[in-house]
Formats: C-alpha cells, structure tokens, sequence
C-alpha cells in the first residue's frame, strides 16, 4: 500500500520540536544491535569535531528490528549539542524507504547538509563526517561518493558490475556507485523525496545504485572522497544476496530505459573529482567462500540455462556453455581464471538489452544473470588470488576498461534487437 510519508507520528512530532538543523546524519538499521551505539556516537562526535558551530541532528531509521537495535537507539546518550530522532519508518520494507525517512526528515529540518553512513560499520571514524559533509557546506557539490579500499570478495557487485557499467553508459568515473556512506545537499534531498520512486526497488536495495545514475544524469554536482577503507560485518556472500542482486541491477538496468536519449550520446569516460585526506590501505582479510560461491553458481545454472538461450547471442552462449563446464569440474576452478572479462561485459549489455526489450517478466531476466556473476566471481577471485589492494584494483580497471570499447555492441543489439526472436525464459 502506497504511504505518502516514510515518517510515524512520532518522528513527525520530533522535528516540529527540533525545528530546525544545519547537518542530519541519518543511519538506516535492521538488526545492528552490535555496532549501533559506536557508530551513533562516532558520528555525532565527528560532527561536532568538524563543525562545532552547526545545530546537528543524528536520525536512526529503523525497519522493525527483532533485536535490541531499537532500544540501544533510544537509550545511548550523544555528545552534546547533537539531537537524535530514532524511528520506525513506514512503506516496503527496505534500506531505501529508510533513507526516504531521513531525507524527510532532513527536509523538514532544513538541513543544508544530509550524511548518511551504514550501521553496521567498524572502520567509521569522526573524519569521515568532515570528508562528506564539507564539500557539500562549502556549497561546491550536491553528492559526495565514497573513495576507499573494500575487500574484493565482498564489493564484487560494485568492482565487476556496477562500477563498469555506470562508467560505461553515462562517462563518469565514479569508483563506489554503490557506496553506503554519501553526502547530500539540502537541494539533492528535497529533489529525491519528491520522485515516485518509493514503490519499486528504489525502497529496497536499489537505492544507492538510483541515487548515483539520478545525479549523474539529472547533472547535479558530484565529487569522491577519500574515507580509507571500509570494514563491516562480514556476511556469507550468497545467504541472503539474491533480493540485492535484483533490486540493484534491476534498478540499474532500468536506467537505460529512463536515460534512452543521453546514454547512447557518451563517448569514453571522464574523472569525478576526489577530495583527498584519508588515503585507501589495505582491507582487512575475509574469507573467499569458494566453494558456496560454486554451489550457489550450480543451483542457479540448473534453474536458469535454458533461459539463457532468449537472452544471449548464440556466440555468447557458447562461449558461457564452456564456462559452465569448468566450474562444474571443481579441480580447475582452483587453477586459472576462466571467466574473460571482455566476454562478460558482453553478457551483461545482453542481459540489460533483454530486460528492457523483452517481452517476459525483467525480474527473471536478472536472476538469470545472477549464476553468470557468481561465476565470474570466482574468476575474479581466482585471478587476484595473493594480490594486494593496489594490485586487484588494477584487475577492476581492467574489467571497468573491457566494457567502453564494447558500447557499440551494446547499441547495436538495443537498436535492432526484436523480442519475438527469442525463447521464453525458464525460472
């Protein structure tokens, strides 16, 4: 059921009592009872490091969590002269209608400056508040990205797919499209509230992926900024990944349709500038999960093969066929890459054409896809295998490289691609 606030009665109630801020830093939760009160309070206390002359205001938004995130909320106290508003938001369940709730109440508090930064964080320090809010102060950007170094087996989605693609289709060279921790003008805030966004993906995981291509192509003012590196709770890559998967390429996806007249137009790709301070290093070391990564790839293989023949072209589907049969031979997965990164950026412009010109149901269209990324996945982390941080981003740049000079493929297949040739997808 559509709402037209994301806020209860009683975050309503807070900002007429707040009236007004200068910085709202909201942090959108479920299930963070660990590591709320430290990022809470890391927060609060970079604010006021920074800025000890702004009215700030720390929002939690809440999506019914079964733990003790709620109650840890409520209760922790702030440094002053930080105010917090914590609340359940209203709407589909979902990190986006979360930041709906924060952006709506940054809105109604006039805020000249909306930061936003994950729960479940470990790495946040005080700078990282000065880093995206004081592009955003001194009135030079409206969107401030995150530049830090990640693990590679837990920011393939960014590195393999949607950092390539975002660079490819729009020209811009923005390292984190998907980064969780983002600064935002009073301006940027106000335009996003008001989009019919909040019923689709957007509400979900797709976010950030929406925020990103929106300011891209809307022309608001972008830049990075250095924040080190990033550290959160590790997670099993395939408990639980499968609703990501969907909103954030479907969303992304999307976007061709929506931005039709100015992608084809972008040639090469330009540089985002970077405010500098925190430099990258390297990430901590996380498990690489090979082998649930195969078995994920497995299952989805034996659902979705068959509808891989109405999405590829049949040079492509040969060329998958072949993959398909080593990582199904386990010994030489553990020996090579086997997944060319040419030939998956050719995958996905296949899979984008189809979900935005096929006649079947989109949603399945990215599910097909999401064995192919496993795959590629474990090419990935086979090929950076002993590398150091430097070293894998020079293997990302390389697969970011791989898609530009195959744009006109992508265009080609969009202009002449005819839905009836193809076969129903299976799934």
């Amino acid at each position: 059921m559509y709402v037209e606030t994301a806020l209860r009665p009683d975050a309503q109630r807070r900002v007429r009592e707040i009236r007004e801020a200068d910085i709202v830093v909201g942090i959108p939760t479920y299930k963070n009872a660990r590591t709320i009160e430290m990022v809470a309070r890391t927060a609060a206390e970079g604010v006021i490091q920074a800025f000890p002359e702004l009215k700030p205001v720390l929002v939690v938004a809440d999506g019914m969590s079964t733990d003790d995130t709620v109650r840890i909320a409520n209760g922790m106290t702030l440094p002053r002269p930080a105010q917090k508003i914590v609340t359940l938001y209203q709407g589909l369940m979902g990190k986006g209608s979360a930041l709906r709730a924060i952006f709506e109440i940054a809105r109604g508090l006039k805020a000249r400056a909306c930061i936003v930064v994950d729960a479940d964080l470990r790495s946040i320090a005080p700078p990282w508040i000065r880093q995206l809010a004081e592009p955003i102060l001194e009135g030079a950007y409206d969107f401030v990205t995150p530049y830090y170094s990640r693990h590679r087996h837990e920011v393939a989605i960014n590195d393999l797919l949607a950092y390539p693609l975002v660079r490819a289709l729009y020209g811009v060279d923005l390292r984190q499209p998907l980064g969780g921790e983002v600064g935002l003008s009073g301006e940027l805030v106000d335009f996003l509230v008001e989009r019919d966004v909040w019923e689709t993906d957007v509400a979900r995981f797709g976010i950030h992926i929406w925020m990103t291509t929106l300011a891209i192509n809307e022309g608001w003012r972008i830049c990075q900024t250095t924040l080190g590196t990033k550290t959160h709770d590790f997670k099993d890559p395939t408990i639980g990944f499968e609703p990501k998967f969907l909103h954030v390429v479907g969303t992304l996806f999307r976007t061709l349709s929506i931005y039709r007249r100015q992608w084809p137009k972008i040639r090469g790709s330009k540089p985002v500038p970077l405010r500098g301070g925190l430099e990258p290093v390297e990430p901590e070391p996380i498990p690489a999960m090979r082998e649930a990564l195969r078995e994920a790839c497995l299952k989805g293989i034996r659902r979705f093969r068959q509808g891989w023949k109405a999405i590829l072209t049949p040079e492509h589907l040969d060329a998958v066929a072949r993959i398909v049969t080593r990582v199904e031979a386990l010994e030489e997965i553990r020996e090579e890459p086997f997944f060319p990164p040419d030939l998956w950026a050719r995958v996905v412009f296949d899979f984008a054409v189809v979900y935005n010109k096929g006649e079947g149901d989109p949603d399945k269209v990215v599910m097909a896809l999401l064995p192919l990324y496993y795959a590629r996945k474990l090419s990935f982390i086979i090929e950076t295998e002993g590398m150091n941080y430097q070293e894998v981003e020079g293997v990302v740049q390389a697969q970011a490289d791989a898609f530009l000079p195959l744009k006109p493929y992508l265009l080609e297949r969009w202009e002449t691609y005819l839905p009836w040739e193809s076969v129903p997808i299976i799934g």
